[in-house]
């Protein structure tokens, strides 16, 4: 008997620890930060990447992909990005001299004062094919450009990466894959956490 209740105890401890892990996989950047006042303007520079050919360049499906986040709204903007200058802009023709290598993005998250967040500007590799849902030839060894930039806005308002794969804020993504463009329940929390 004082086996059998021992047994469960332990259980029920790994179970407990285990729901714990996973309401708290998500991570803040720190030191935690965010901006003054939600949501935040997030325009995409007019642009556009050369790579995708759905009339826009993609800027059109990411300033509305990016309203995902109840933090952040999209907006579209003829003007560069600007470093430290409030705005927090995505450049989809640029690489800022910031994502080079293997990274597909880059935001630039080191813009604040105390915890608030004063600019986050985006930077897209050059080296790497995207597309968009607007595309009419689909996706073929792509990425899909929406998902990228609703994961780099997600950085923009404070979130660091996941170790929940399949969530937004997850490091990696595979050609062909929008998921990143949905919220994961692990994204929500970490949002709700902040705003």
């Amino acid at each position: 008997m004082k086996k059998k209740a021992l047994l469960f105890v332990g259980v029920l401890i790994v179970v407990q620890l285990a729901g714990v892990y996973s309401a708290q996989a998500y991570v803040l950047l720190s030191p935690r930060r965010t901006w003054a006042s939600a949501p935040v303007t997030v325009p995409v520079n007019t642009a556009g990447h050369k790579s995708i050919s759905d009339g826009s360049g993609g800027v059109t499906r990411v300033a509305s992909a990016i309203g995902v986040w109840q933090a952040a709204n999209g907006s579209t903007t003829t003007r560069t990005a600007v470093r430290g200058d409030g705005v927090p802009t995505i450049t989809l023709n640029n690489n800022g001299k910031v994502c080079n290598g293997t990274c597909l993005a880059a935001t630039l998250i080191g813009y604040y004062s105390g915890n608030t967040i004063n600019d986050a500007d985006v930077y897209t590799n050059q080296r790497y094919n995207f597309t968009s849902q607007g595309e009419a030839d689909g996706c073929s060894g792509e990425f899909y450009i929406e998902g990228i930039m609703v994961h780099e806005v997600g950085h923009a308002i404070g979130i660091g990466h996941s170790n929940v794969a399949g969530s937004t804020m997850y490091p990696s993504v595979g050609y062909c894959d929008n998921g990143p463009a949905s919220l994961h329940s692990d994204d929500q929390a970490a949002e709700n956490d902040l705003y």
